[in-house]
């Protein structure tokens, strides 16, 4: 079984692994409030943050817990809060990977999260009315990102919600928005609700400055791939040779119209919500080699 999880973690995507690295935060967590409630001496405060894991909005706390700014986008504490938090991100993740491809996926997960961070510190610090608590965790900012930058990208895509039927994306990401707002009201988890704001900010800020050829998220991905590889990406520059003729740019031939385009993604995106489909409930292994191939194009794109 170890054998077969750790197969399913190389050949899985970063959706996969997000929702799976939550899991086992969420587990370690659970364990070691477990053992506080067994005898261990953790310390009120220790437990009270996630065991260092969950963010603050006072100054002097994330000075000494700085990585926190991140980890909190990782932690949970009870079943319900991770499950909706992991159904969206499972649900979104896939409509999000059909679009912009695997990497833009853990990308925008991440900033997504430092920017629902950033406006909960200075919101809170700024409006001391609005403090409700001193700790913050849970992935809810990453994942109104990828929900506000899906929603941003195709705004009319439907999709199916119970009780409602096909509804397009933007109605969904707006009616997120609109309850967020409304709750900050209430003063209760106002930090959650601010930091949820400024998560769905940045997602539609991103997909549509991506769209006016802008990557936010570059200088992550870069970050990530230096984590993964040890060494930046090399640039590859071909060298010019002298004495040759200049060839005819035959790129123009090759330009898609836009219908074509549309066309061309649409289609990507319902094969590649085929194939995760085929995945969920049946396993990796059972893909053709050609689904697989596609598949890693798509990841990589």
């Amino acid at each position: 079984m170890w054998k077969q999880w750790i197969e399913r973690w190389k050949s899985g995507n970063a959706l996969f692994r997000l929702v799976v690295v939550n899991v086992a935060v969420f587990l370690i967590v659970a364990t070691l409030r477990l053992a506080v409630r067994m005898g261990w001496e953790a310390g009120a405060e220790w437990e009270a943050s996630a065991f260092g894991l969950a963010t603050t909005w006072q100054l002097e706390g994330l000075a000494a817990r700085p990585w926190s700014a991140l980890t909190h986008a990782f932690v949970h504490l009870d079943v319900w809060h991770i499950a909706m938090n992991l159904l969206v991100l499972w649900w979104m993740g896939r409509v999000f990977m059909a679009q912009h491809g695997n990497r833009r996926l853990l990308s925008v997960y991440f900033v997504g999260a430092l920017a629902g961070w950033f406006a909960y510190v200075a919101v809170l610090n700024g409006f001391p009315g609005l403090r409700s608590g001193r700790w913050a965790l849970g992935a809810s900012s990453a994942v109104m990102a990828i929900l506000a930058a899906a929603a941003a990208t195709e705004p009319d895509r439907r999709v199916n919600l119970m009780f409602f039927g096909p509804t397009a994306l933007k109605y969904l990401a707006i009616g997120y928005v609109v309850l967020d707002y409304i709750m900050l009201s209430s003063g209760e988890n106002s930090g959650g609700h601010i930091a949820h704001l400024g998560g769905a900010l940045f997602g539609f800020v991103w997909a549509r400055r991506l769209a006016q050829g802008t990557n936010l998220t570059r200088w992550m991905e870069r970050l990530l791939d230096f984590l993964a590889t040890g060494h930046r990406p090399m640039r590859v520059v071909k060298p010019k040779r002298r004495g040759t003729r200049k060839q005819p740019d035959t790129r123009s031939a090759r330009i898609k119209t836009d219908e074509q385009f549309n066309a061309e993604r649409k289609a990507n995106a319902e094969r590649l919500d085929r194939i995760l489909d085929k995945i969920s409930r049946h396993g990796y292994d059972r893909l053709t080699k050609e689904e697989k191939d596609f598949l890693f194009r798509q990841s990589n794109q």
